[in-house]
């Protein structure tokens, strides 16, 4: 194939309709991985099971997506990264058909643990597909519509799921992101963007040596891998940060999958409000894109104390108002707006933490989140089944508690290093910084 970018991006200039397919392919994973939680009790009613029992569909789901990233991704490098979009997409289509038929809760879990591998090939194949095939000029754009799609399978995908569920069953909504799924690998069977690096627009700066193919892995660099994951994972800061991050998606998803249960015991089967609330609360989530810049100004890691320790009470506070709408409305908003930005800024800090190691942190910080989704179903499931959502918000809650700690402990000990810096700087001396501080300190930018 020829290195050159295809007739579809030399017309129009940028590659629409490939973009719009992976925004859709994400799109449809990311409604999957959430649209569990409106639908267990339909789920556990036709299976003549529990709540806690068919949530467990969502820990297969995590486990399976960390899986999928780790064995399947990097399937792309060596191979076409098309080819394999197409055969995740085919093996996504195939789990959420197998969930769609399910006749009992085995082959559903069988199903979602197939759309978790696919997720977890297709995802990161997406964004490294962009990077490889998309001209310099247009990658940015592209990457930010990608992102996004995170965000509107949760405004749009999830209500429109609860919808389907609730007015007809809940395996159409299975039916109808299978669908989506088949258009998405038809789109990208059909449209050629080119096979070779889109070097189209590159920086004057940037030179041959930067396109060129990278070089044969060291043998010596995989012996040391474990090495510089410890030296990235102990490196100021990282270690509290990935914490935090893990106990934070834990109290998250713990709550989240959860959520429209309590909503459709609140408000009644069939009742379309446990849609409207979990829109309102994914209205709230997607306000990053504006509090993002407030952020900026005013100090990441103070914004992130102060959010993570907001969200304790709000935690405590929305099983408590379940039966009043309105204050219900409100504490469902702002805990979307308080949670996306605290995934933004914690995600944000462990990429500014370190230069050097700063792949294998982010890696660090993908591993906690899934981690985290695995388990938040699994261990919090009996909890919910035995003594409701109110004993299940101050668990959340008191696992948030201890991320706002980590993330004060985190701020501190930059602080502390920043004046020993000041100090070092103001007396003249040139004491060289040990290795964990040079890598904390190589990411730069304002907290």
């Amino acid at each position: 194939m020829s290195d050159r970018l295809s007739g579809e991006e030399g017309a129009a200039g940028f590659p629409l309709l490939t973009v719009l397919a992976l925004m859709a392919g994400i799109f449809a994973v990311g409604s999957e991985e959430l649209v569990v939680s409106p639908l267990l009790v339909d789920m556990a009613a036709s299976f003549d099971t529990t709540v806690a029992v068919m949530a467990l569909s969502v820990s297969a789901y995590g486990v399976s997506t960390a899986i999928g990233a780790l064995l399947f991704a990097p399937l792309g490098d060596r191979f076409s990264r098309r080819l394999s979009l197409t055969i995740g997409m085919a093996a996504f289509v195939s789990g959420t058909l197998l969930c769609a038929f399910a006749t009992g809760p085995g082959l559903f879990f069988t199903g979602r643990a197939l759309a978790g591998l696919a997720t977890g090939a297709f995802v990161p194949t997406a964004y490294a597909f962009v990077g490889d095939h998309i001209a310099y000029r247009h990658r940015a754009k592209a990457m930010g519509i990608l992102v996004s799609s995170w965000s509107i399978s949760l405004v749009l995908g999830v209500p429109m799921g609860s919808f389907i569920g609730q007015w007809a069953n809940w395996r159409w909504t299975f039916g109808m992101l299978s669908v989506l799924g088949v258009f998405v690998a038809c789109v990208l069977l059909m449209t050629r963007v080119g096979a070779g690096p889109a070097t189209d627009g590159v920086p004057p700066q940037t030179t041959a040596r930067d396109t060129a193919p990278a070089p044969a892995p060291d043998p010596v660099s995989s012996q040391r891998w474990i090495q510089s994951a410890a030296r990235a994972f102990l490196a100021p800061k990282v270690s509290l940060y990935v914490l935090a991050t893990f106990l934070n998606m834990l109290g998250f998803y713990g709550m989240y999958t959860f959520l429209g249960s309590a909503l459709q015991y609140r408000f009644g089967d069939g009742s379309s409000m446990t849609g409207i609330m979990i829109l309102l609360y994914g209205l709230g989530f997607a306000t990053s894109f504006v509090t993002g810049r407030w952020a900026d100004k005013l100090g990441k890691e103070r914004v992130l104390i102060a959010l993570l320790g907001g969200l304790v009470p709000a935690l405590v506070a929305i099983p408590l108002v379940a039966g009043w709408t309105p204050l219900l409305v409100l504490c469902l908003f702002l805990w979307g707006a308080m949670q996306s930005l605290v995934v933004t800024l914690l995600s944000t800090l462990l990429s500014e933490s370190s230069q050097q190691y700063r792949g294998t942190v982010l890696a660090f910080y993908s591993l906690a989140t899934n981690l985290a989704v695995a388990l938040g179903a699994a261990l919090l499931g009996p909890l919910f089944t035995a003594y409701g959502f109110s004993a299940l918000g101050w668990v959340c809650a008191g696992i948030t508690l201890v991320a706002f700690v980590l993330s004060g402990w985190a701020q501190r000990r930059g602080s502390e290093r920043a004046a020993k810096d000041t100090a070092r700087a103001a007396t003249g001396s040139e004491e060289p910084a040990t290795g964990g501080e040079r890598a904390a300190t190589g990411g730069g930018g304002r907290r």
